[in-house]
């Protein structure tokens, strides 16, 4: 199996498919490794949860960012660490007005990219229970939902006030999906849509930084 030259301990993945599910090849070469990965983490998630929601969004690195403040992954592990309080902290505030809760962990899916003009930009997937979350919500940083959460946790991460993340954070279309267990189709789209972080072209190697991960939990 062909490895990658600037880091053998990955494989070239060379099928149009992975145990049977769709993936990403029009953008080149795929990486095994990071497929293996992605298809943990989603049975892990539906393990947990016989639904769950996925949210997907890309982050960006303003101009003029610190270049020695992307050289490890204390950027993108800030943004997580930050989203996961967020998210504990409007469960529980909840909780204490009487409502209803369904708890959610938080998995989530990144790699981290470098754009024709050499600007560093990060793909994410979160995983939530979908009994707890269904949606990013509405588009405003006012209103109390994942929309808003993602910006101020982003904030956080870059150490800037939630106002000069506009325009760091983009949400695509299809952005958040509903992947049932027992639902193959929904689990095919949603890791295909994915599969996209798997892809070769766009990583670096060797920067002292990863170039991809996966939630632990």
């Amino acid at each position: 199996m062909k490895r990658v030259p600037l880091n053998t301990n990955l494989h070239i993945h060379n099928n149009q498919t992975y145990q049977g599910l769709n993936i990403q090849t029009q953008h080149g070469a795929v990486i095994l490794n990071y497929l293996d990965r992605v298809h943990e983490c989603m049975l892990k998630a539906l393990s947990e949860y016989s639904r769950v929601c996925m949210i997907r969004f890309d982050l960006h690195v303003p101009n003029g960012y610190p270049p020695e403040a992307l050289m490890g992954n204390s950027l993108i592990n800030r943004f997580f660490e930050s989203l996961r309080a967020k998210i504990e902290h409007a469960q529980n505030q909840s909780r204490k007005h009487g409502h209803r809760v369904h708890g959610t962990n938080l998995r989530y899916i990144w790699c981290r990219e470098i754009s024709n003009s050499r600007r560093i930009h990060f793909h994410v997937a979160l995983l939530l229970n979908h009994n707890a979350y269904a949606c990013v919500g509405y588009y405003s940083t006012e209103n109390s939902n994942m929309f808003s959460r993602i910006h101020q946790a982003w904030s956080s991460a870059l150490k800037t006030h939630t106002q000069h993340t506009r325009g760091l954070i983009h949400f695509p279309d299809n952005n958040s999906y509903l992947i049932a267990r027992n639902d193959s189709e929904s689990i095919n789209d949603a890791f295909y849509r994915v599969s996209y972080f798997c892809k070769l072209n766009s990583k670096e190697f060797n920067n002292g930084a990863h170039s991809f991960g996966v939630s632990r939990i």
